[in-house]
């Protein structure tokens, strides 16, 4: 199940190994390294990982008065009722038909992927699959592919370690292994790589229809190591964070343990994961006795990374490449997230009121000169009002000027009253 699953991710590093060990490439790059100058590797990184607990700040947060003592005590309904969801010990028990439908799943995709029929294995994805590397369905199936042609005899194995069930969804836990050998042979050195990998992360189900279909995974943690002729036998450990926020700086150590005349080059890069991969921009310099560091800062792209470290294993005067091993780590890129500075919130909000209150007073401008208007329009009007009543006849019963005691009747074009 594993393979299907984090295929995309063994296939970024395997890709750019395959051009970088083309013939001839891998012993000129060893060669050149000999007039090269040793890379910083005395710095040293330390970076110091606090774990801490929400509950204390969830616990805070409930504002309940203190219970009384005879409330302290435990009713057999909410024991059964946490036991079941809220529980260290997962509940197997429960969604049986569902947990057996996935566990079938899970067997028929791993048979599929190792007998390298791509249909049968896409055929269980969703058309919304993405990862958390932003892969989609389509990219999948190309990396899939490309990886099982320079791998043809790859082989993948996994260990469930929980599957939960929630409804129409379900997640899967595992740990997962990959084996394969390269189709070509370095002919630098006269043998094909042999490859290794180790991975952990979660796959993503849900049930459409009768079937369940794969519609995200996640990789926390990933290792891949590919050798040539002596590096097979030898061992090195590359070691780096599996997680850092965007931006910051950590560091990422080669280790090697080299027997008696031989000696190493090596080289240590990163890159965002995308695809296609592009190929790494590295020199190889000579390892200072057996480690080789280097200290990076991670993308602000809010991207994962791919980080590579490349050895060759020479003879003592480096004039004769013996074995090459790529080891490959993934490292998870946290988002930075800064709060907004106080300042910057009080200008924000003054400039929001300044703007308002412009508004409102253009408003005000508005209806100022709306009204303005209507009292010209109204002007004549009223002139003409004063000019009929200063024309009319006065009425004998009253000597009022009054426009309401003037006699009743149609106006004439001049302006008289008609009776």
């Amino acid at each position: 199940m594993g393979s299907q699953r984090c295929i995309s991710a063994w296939h970024f590093p395997l890709s750019s190994l395959f051009k970088r060990l083309l013939p001839g490439t891998a012993f000129k790059k060893a060669e050149e390294a000999t007039s090269r100058k040793p890379m910083l590797h005395s710095r040293k990184f330390f970076n110091k990982a606090i774990s801490f607990s929400l509950i204390p700040y969830i616990v805070s947060a409930i504002l309940w008065p203190p219970a009384p003592a005879s409330a302290l005590e435990t009713s057999p309904a909410a024991t059964t009722a946490a036991s079941s969801e809220f529980s260290l010990e997962p509940d197997t028990k429960e969604n049986q038909k569902e947990r057996k439908e996935v566990e079938n799943f899970l067997k028929n995709i791993e048979e599929q992927w190792n007998a390298h029929n791509l249909e049968g294995v896409m055929s269980q994805y969703a058309d919304e699959y993405i990862n958390n590397d932003g892969l989609d369905k389509k990219a999948v199936a190309a990396l899939t592919q490309e990886f099982w042609s320079r791998y043809p005899d790859a082989k993948s194995s996994s260990k469930t370690k929980e599957i939960r069930i929630d409804g129409q969804f379900a997640t899967v836990e595992s740990r997962d292994m990959a084996t394969g050998t390269t189709d070509k042979e370095n002919q630098d050195i006269g043998t094909k790589g042999e490859l290794n990998s180790i991975s952990e992360g979660q796959l993503y189900l849900k049930k459409i229809g009768s079937n369940w279909k794969i519609i995200g995974d996640r990789i926390d943690y990933e290792k891949v190591r590919v050798s040539f002729g002596l590096a097979k036998q030898l061992n090195a450990n590359f070691s780096a964070p599996e997680q850092v926020k965007s931006g910051r700086q950590y560091s990422a150590k080669l280790e090697v343990s080299l027997p008696v005349g031989l000696s190493a080059v090596g080289s240590i890069t990163s890159q965002p994961l995308q695809y296609p991969q592009p190929q790494p921009n590295d020199s190889w310099r000579p390892l200072d006795g057996s480690t080789l560091e280097r200290v990076m800062p991670a993308n602000t792209k809010n991207r994962n990374e791919l980080l590579m470290a490349t050895l060759g294993i020479t003879n003592a005067s480096r004039s004769h490449l013996m074995g090459i091993t790529v080891l490959t780590r993934r490292l998870n890129v946290v988002p930075e997230t800064t709060d907004e500075p106080a300042v910057k919130k009080e200008k924000t909000l003054t400039s929001e009121k300044s703007a308002i209150e412009t508004s409102q007073e253009k408003k005000d401008e508005k209806k100022d000169a709306e009204t303005s208007e209507e009292k010209k329009d109204a002007a004549p009007e009223a002139d003409n009002k004063k000019q009929e009543v200063k024309e009319a006849p006065k009425s004998k019963d009253n000597s009022s000027d009054s426009p309401s005691t003037a006699p009743k009747g149609k106006k004439s074009r001049k302006g008289k009253t008609a009776r």
